[in-house]
C-alpha cells in the first residue's frame, strides 16, 4: 500500500524546486533548498533528473526598477519609466490643480518666476488679468 500524503508532498518539492528554479535563475541551489527545506543534494537531484541548468547565473548588478519595479540592469528599466522618474508633481498657482512638471523645466522656471507656477497658459493668462488690474488700480488711485 502506498502512502499518498508522502507521494503528494515529493510532488510538491519537486515543483516548488522546479519553478524557484524557472523564475529566477540568479538563485543558487542553496537558496532553493533553505525556501523548500530540503538540502542543496537534493535540490541538484531534482534540477539534474529533469533536465534544468544546475548552475546558477551571476549578475553583478540587478536593480528593481526605481518607477515601475521591474528587475533590470540598470535602475530605470526604460526611457518610459526615466521620464516618469523625472517628473515632479506642482500645484498651479491660479486654479490649484495638480501637474507634472521635469526637474529641469521646474527649476528653470522657478528660479526665473519663483512666485509663481502654472497649469496652462489660459491659467497664466487669466492670473495676469487678475492681479494685473489689482496692480493698475491701486496705483491710479490718489
Amino acid at each position: 500500500m502506498v502512502n499518498t500524503t508522502h507521494s503528494s508532498l515529493v510532488s510538491d518539492t519537486r515543483k516548488q524546486v522546479k519553478d524557484l528554479r524557472s523564475s529566477s535563475l540568479c538563485m543558487t541551489m542553496s537558496e532553493i533548498a533553505k525556501r523548500v527545506g530540503i538540502s542543496r543534494q537534493r535540490v541538484y537531484q531534482i534540477l539534474r533528473k529533469d533536465g534544468f541548468p544546475t548552475k546558477h547565473r551571476v549578475h553583478k548588478n540587478q536593480y528593481e526598477c526605481l518607477v515601475c519595479g521591474t528587475p533590470s540592469e540598470y535602475k530605470l528599466c526604460s526611457k518610459k519609466c526615466k521620464k516618469k522618474w523625472q517628473q515632479i508633481p506642482v500645484t498651479c498657482t491660479r486654479c490649484g490643480k495638480l501637474f507634472f512638471r521635469n526637474k529641469h523645466e521646474f527649476l528653470h522656471n522657478y528660479k526665473n518666476h519663483g512666485f509663481a507656477l502654472f497649469c496652462s497658459r489660459h491659467c497664466v493668462g487669466k492670473w495676469l488679468a487678475e492681479n494685473y488690474n489689482n496692480t493698475v488700480k491701486k496705483e491710479m488711485l490718489p
